[in-house]
């Protein structure tokens, strides 16, 4: 039977480890809090350190004034005591009716289970439709809504998916604006007259006026002196059929303008409205990107960050004004003659610190995010992004690649156009745009025969991108692209 032996052996090992300080702690915390948690921990800090005060915060509230009006001959007379306990129970009972009214979301959301579709466009879809605020436009920008780990997601699927949304009832939903959903309802009504189609294309300010009624002549002129700029340009705008293309030199007739005005009249602006209103929370941008015309300023404001775009322009990037309260420490406050308050104003100064750290490396973020993108925000979305990681953007900024990762969390930023995207969407591999770049190359050409995996090889090289024949079937694959014989088929 083996002998056993018991005793205390101690050992030295050399560990190194980081050990993060409370405020390194807290730093990061608020860096990862969304806006809406960032406002409500400064309402907190606030009501429980006393040498903290705030000295702004945007709040709409609804304020009535007196203003003088000239007796129009209505009579007017004051309600009784009855009278205005019935009125009052009247509306305390219609307020606290429940709306059983159905939803937009849920009305298209029904329409969409009702289709045929496969997994990935039914996912595709039902975000489409959670996008959609309470007029029935895109909240965030639909491209961000892809799913990358979902291959067959792709440009040609969404707009397939946004085709399908827009086209159920009421139809003129998933759009951006009031004016693209009244184009969309004249293409798909299909007799919709060439001129409403230029007009609702990017010019319906033509029809605006203080007027009660349109000016008829005015239209046309605005609209003729559109159409000949329109010719002078050396690259003009490419659309299926444009008012240029189907009118003659002699310009655009009054019956054309009114025919077009009648057509548009019967177009619903509204197309969400008569919907149960949802108790979705909307995203609302954090990070505003503008692009101003004008010569740049040699020092940029507080809260912005400043960049040339051209020689007559520059972008502007700051953040959402009005969306935390500004706070500062009592200017009356004195650590000598209250020393009781001594602690306090040590742990003001160091939140106020962690708030200057959060909005510095969000601007600075912002600023690395737009430099690398540049085409992208120069061409209103419509270049493809460059290959941007969390872990080189950590590189630049000389962090972990978690605090980066800590600050994208929901983050939104505002672009030139009006679009919001989530900071995640810029961050991309080389992957993406090799693949967005075979997309491309596979829409565009028109040769009856088509490319071969080594002509789509030779084709991106000559773009610059390098790639193997192998990994451009394999990306073509996962692209849900068919061979060259599949897609002669």
């Amino acid at each position: 039977m083996p002998e056993f032996s018991y005793g205390q052996v101690q050992q030295a090992a050399q560990v190194q480890r980081q050990i993060l300080s409370q405020k390194q702690i807290q730093s990061l915390a608020l860096l990862a809090m969304s806006n809406q948690d960032l406002h409500a921990e400064i309402r907190k800090v606030v009501a429980e350190n006393p040498v903290l005060e705030v000295v702004n915060e945007s709040v709409r509230t609804a304020t009535t004034s007196r203003v003088s009006q000239p007796y129009d001959g209505t009579r007017t007379s004051y309600a009784t005591a009855a009278g205005n306990e019935a009125s009052q129970k009247f509306q305390e009972a219609y307020e606290n009716a429940a709306d059983t009214r159905e939803t937009l979301q849920e009305h298209l959301l029904f329409q969409l289970n009702m289709m045929k579709l496969l997994p990935d466009e039914k996912a595709l879809g039902e975000a489409l439709i959670r996008n959609l605020d309470e007029k029935g436009w895109h909240t965030l920008a639909p491209v961000s809504l892809l799913d990358k780990s979902r291959p067959l997601q792709n440009l040609a699927m969404l707009n397939k998916m946004m085709d399908a949304i827009r086209r159920m009832d009421p139809e003129g939903t998933c759009c951006n604006n009031m004016e693209e959903s009244l184009y969309v309802q004249a293409r798909i009504a299909g007799d919709a007259p060439p001129l409403a189609l230029f007009i609702l294309d990017g010019h319906i300010d033509v029809l605006y006026s203080t007027d009660s009624a349109p000016d008829i002549e005015r239209i046309r002129k605005k609209i003729n002196n559109l159409l000949e700029a329109q010719k002078k340009l050396v690259f003009p705008k490419q659309t299926e059929q444009t008012a240029a293309q189907t009118f003659d030199a002699s310009g655009i007739a009054a019956d054309d303008v009114k025919t077009a005005i009648a057509f548009i009249a019967r177009l619903n602006p509204h197309p969400a409205q008569g919907y149960s209103k949802t108790t979705t929370q909307y995203v609302k941008a954090d990070i505003i990107l503008e692009r101003i015309e004008n010569e740049m300023p040699q020092k940029a404001e507080e809260n912005e960050i400043l960049m040339p775009y051209s020689e007559s322009a520059y972008y502007r990037i700051a953040l959402a004004p009005g969306t935390l309260p500004d706070i500062r420490i009592i200017a009356d406050i004195e650590s000598e003659k209250y020393k009781g308050l001594k602690k306090n104003i040590t742990a003001a100064r160091q939140f106020l610190d962690m708030l200057a750290y959060r909005k510095s490396f969000i601007l600075q973020s912002c600023e690395i995010i737009v430099k690398t993108q540049f085409n992208f925000f120069s061409s209103d979305g419509h270049e493809y992004l460059e290959p941007l990681t969390q872990n080189a953007l950590a590189k630049m900024l000389g962090v972990n690649e978690s605090t980066v990762s800590r600050m994208v969390n929901e983050k939104f930023l505002q672009t030139p156009w009006g679009q919001l995207f989530p900071l995640k969407y810029f961050f991309t591999n080389s992957q993406d745009k090799i693949k967005h770049a075979m997309q491309k190359i596979i829409n565009t050409y028109t040769d009856a025969k088509p490319l071969s995996d080594s002509k789509l090889a030779e084709m991106l090289e000559a773009q610059g991108i390098r790639v193997a024949r192998r990994t451009v079937a394999k990306y073509r694959a996962q692209l849900a692209i068919g061979s060259s014989y599949e897609r002669k088929k």
